[in-house]
């Protein structure tokens, strides 16, 4: 056994305030601050951390396509102003299709700001025309945007709308299989040649319309869409043409060439800007409007792009429909996106083709600009 040796009085032994505040003072202290550490944490979570109320969207249209899905919206009236610092009302009734690049078709376009010359070349051979941003509801360029004047095949707009409508209610499918009739047969101008003996999915013939702008394609996907009655389907292009606020519109036919009345489809430029940005909400017209060239029946028959904008490789052009009769004069309601900027434009009533082309490009290079 160890031996035990006593120390001298004060030697070794704690000092008693010393002990008493090493057994109870660092405790507390350790204590005090944890309480505060917790504290702080926890006010830190309720001013950084809780999730923040839905943002209203940001008029920035995001980069890739197709844009994603708008966030549902509280019901509002049609008609609302921009609300302030640039971004828009929400949109009335239910959300848009996905691919609307942000925009608001519900929301009317603010004409304030909008010149009416710009000097640029062929600006004058322009009949009617406007130049929207759709992001901010700007108009840019307006030109009697609210004249109504022949459009010709871009009547193939609204046939196209009320297809993928069909599709996206379920009353059709892309592979549902639609029999040419003697009707559709008998149709000119630019045509596939449809016969009475085919049969074609109706995303074929979607595919022929976009592209190609074939009359007859449109004439059958009319009348099929409208149960075999093309007054029926006819009604139903005018009644969304009201509902989408086109108030300057008037549909006579499915595809721009005239009635048996010799009657005129008719709109402005103002309400082709409303109908393309609807259709910015479906991307397998979007992919068709932009492809330049396709093939038809297995191969046999090649589909060329009849928008030189899109041929042409004009920077950002992704669509979207031209038109030409001798009453329309050429007409091109097109759709642009640079650097994430989305443009929609509308020209008509010009005398050729090649001024039509030059002035949209001179425009949107100096809407981009803007």
């Amino acid at each position: 056994m160890g031996e035990r040796y006593d120390l001298p009085d004060g030697v070794g032994r704690p000092n008693p305030f010393l002990r008493t505040l090493l057994v109870w003072g660092l405790p507390l202290l350790a204590w005090i601050l944890l309480i505060i550490g917790w504290l702080a944490f926890a006010d830190g979570c309720d001013g950084g951390g809780a999730a923040e109320p839905a943002a209203t969207p940001t008029a920035q249209a995001p980069a890739p396509d197709p844009a994603p899905t708008a966030p549902t919206p509280t019901p509002q009236p049609a008609a609302q102003a921009a609300q302030p610092g640039g971004q828009p009302a929400q949109p009335a009734a239910k959300p848009l299709p996905q691919g609307r690049d942000g925009a608001y078709p519900n929301q009317p376009y603010d004409f304030a700001g909008a010149v009416s010359h710009i000097g640029l070349p062929q600006e004058n051979g322009c009949s009617t025309g406007i130049l929207v941003d759709p992001a901010t509801r700007k108009v840019l360029w307006a030109k009697n945007a609210d004249q109504a004047v022949p459009i010709a095949s871009m009547t193939k707009m609204m046939t196209l709308l009320l297809a993928e409508e069909a599709i996206a209610a379920g009353k059709v499918t892309r592979d549902t299989p639609i029999k040419v009739t003697e009707a559709a047969y008998a149709i000119g101008g630019a045509q596939v040649w449809l016969d009475p003996r085919e049969t074609f999915p109706l995303k074929e013939l979607l595919k022929t319309i976009a592209i190609k702008s074939a009359n007859d394609s449109a004439y059958l996907v009319g009348e099929y869409l409208g149960g075999g009655s093309m007054p029926a389907f006819v009604q139903a292009m005018n009644d969304r043409a009201k509902a989408l606020g086109m108030a300057h519109t008037t549909f006579y036919d499915a595809h721009g060439l005239g009635d048996g009345a010799k009657r005129d489809n008719r709109s402005s430029a103002h309400d082709m800007a409303i109908l393309a940005e609807r259709l910015l909400g479906y991307p397998e017209v979007m992919r068709l409007a932009s492809t330049r060239l396709d093939t038809f029946r297995d191969g046999k028959l090649m589909l060329k792009n009849h928008n030189n904008l899109i041929t042409n490789r004009v920077p950002g052009v992704d669509g979207l429909k031209t038109g030409y009769t001798s009453r329309a004069g050429f007409c091109v309601t097109f759709t642009c996106k640079r650097g994430g900027r989305r443009l929609i434009g509308c020209v008509t009533g010009y005398k050729t083709h090649r001024d039509r082309d030059a002035f949209c490009k001179a425009l949107l290079d100096w809407g981009y600009e803007q």
